[in-house]
């Protein structure tokens, strides 16, 4: 039984610069670039409002240096999500207000606070935030007294985050940024779409209020994926962050991979550890055993059962997706074509095998690496079959999918996508539990 032999479909070594231009109060942000192993060109515009953004002249246009694209690529969709939404099968026809709340205000002693803020929280996105250097709201606090103030800032979610505080010195007729990514309570995010209230205060030393707000946001069900986000001129991809639902910690997993070394000849699951010696044909051999392995435990411990349940609630002219995480698909016994992905992706990062999610159109497999730093070495599984076929059939149909994805040219496209969780781990996308 021989897998698919193709190459990695993801890299980041040949990037060109970007162009930042500031308009109004609309930071707007033009990025082209392309990398080199499949020559998959990357281009995306963000559009927010920055509180800082207003001294700045219209006229100023930056240009950075760009040393790798795909960093700089996750932190902008980072900043699209949370000002608006997208869907994966049936793209909205509108988009709402890209804003989150923002205001200015002169307080105590003259000082003032600009304040700006994203609108909604996303938790897969949210807890990858402070790895991608990234802040939910943002102040900027200008002292024009001749004297330095001691200002506290602080900021919370009630009921979902815990309070976020800076303490910091304001030079006499200075200015001084702070950003703030207030924790997730654990547990506190809600399984459907919720209502809550931002709340930030900002005062000086000794207690008295410069400035104090609320603020309506939303706050995705914990099980939400937004593939994609409308900005009012383009649809930007988001599937990146499918990684976040990759989650081979989760106490759920290593049960599984227990009794799925049951089924293996040496009652272990080893990862990569066929040897130096081995041919590429052992290496797919030995791994696609402990694969095997998984499905039978799959099979006829946890009975997996494929169901079709896309939808997930969202905001106004929003269309997400519901995905399970792994720990849920095992204790209901069922999944559909994404859920399926994610739970074979964990088990088999559990165990050091590279994962790799494949989302073609309207549909969702796993492939991984069968054997250790060849990305050519790939077999792939059909997932949905793990409850009504045998392990062989699955295998060979999720080869095929992959073979005609690669030549209808769907992957040089963009119109599918090989997603590499090794590769986006390093990149910073990180699992959610």
């Amino acid at each position: 039984m021989h897998g698919v032999k193709v190459h990695r479909s993801l890299s980041n070594e040949k990037c060109e610069s970007n162009n930042v231009t500031v308009v109004k109060n609309w930071l707007i942000i033009f990025s082209q670039g392309w990398c080199d192993a499949k020559e998959i060109h990357v281009r995306f515009i963000v559009l927010f409002f920055t509180p800082q953004s207003q001294h700045i002249s219209r006229s100023i246009v930056i240009e950075p240096d760009m040393k790798r694209c795909i960093p700089l690529f996750l932190l902008l969709l980072l900043v699209i999500l949370f000002l608006s939404a997208g869907c994966t099968e049936t793209p909205p026809v509108s988009m709402p207000s890209p804003v989150g709340p923002s205001a200015t205000g002169t307080g105590t002693g003259g000082i003032s606070v600009d304040f700006g803020a994203m609108n909604s929280i996303l938790a897969s996105n949210y807890i990858q935030m402070v790895d991608l250097n990234m802040t939910f709201i943002d102040f900027k606090i200008t002292n024009p007294t001749g004297s330095p103030k001691t200002v506290t800032v602080e900021s919370e979610v009630p009921g979902y985050t815990e309070k976020a505080v800076n303490t910091v010195v304001v030079p006499a007729y200075g200015e001084i940024m702070i950003g703030q990514t207030p924790s997730l309570r654990p547990g506190a995010i809600p399984s459907e779409m919720t209502s809550a209230t931002l709340h930030y205060k900002v005062a000086l030393a000794d207690g008295t209020r410069i400035d104090e707000q609320t603020y309506p946001i939303k706050i995705y069900a914990k099980d939400t994926m937004v593939w994609e986000v409308y900005d009012g001129t383009e649809w930007n991809d988001m599937t990146p962050f499918i990684a976040a639902w990759v989650t081979p910690h989760a106490a759920e997993i290593d049960p599984l991979v227990r009794q799925a070394a049951e089924y293996t000849t040496g009652k272990a699951m080893s990862g990569y550890l066929c040897g130096d010696s081995c041919s590429d044909d052992e290496w797919e051999t030995y791994t696609n055993a402990q694969v095997k392995a998984l499905f039978m435990a799959l099979k006829n411990e946890y009975r997996i059962t494929y169901i079709n349940s896309p939808l997930a609630y969202g905001k106004e002219n929003d269309a997400p997706q519901r995905v399970r995480l792994p720990k849920e698909s095992l204790t209901s016994g069922s999944a559909n074509c994404i859920d399926g992905a994610v739970l074979y992706a964990s088990a088999l990062e559990s165990i050091d095998v590279n994962p790799r999610i494949i989302l073609i159109p309207s549909h969702a497999f796993v492939c991984y690496e069968t054997k250790p730093n060849c990305p050519e070495c790939l077999s792939c599984l059909e997932t949905t079959m793990t409850s009504s076929s045998m392990f062989e059939e699955a295998v060979a149909a999720g080869n095929q999918e992959y073979l005609a994805e690669m030549t209808n040219g769907n992957f040089k496209s963009g119109k599918s996508k090989d997603i590499s969780i090794a590769y986006l781990r390093k990149e910073g996308i990180l699992p959610m539990q």
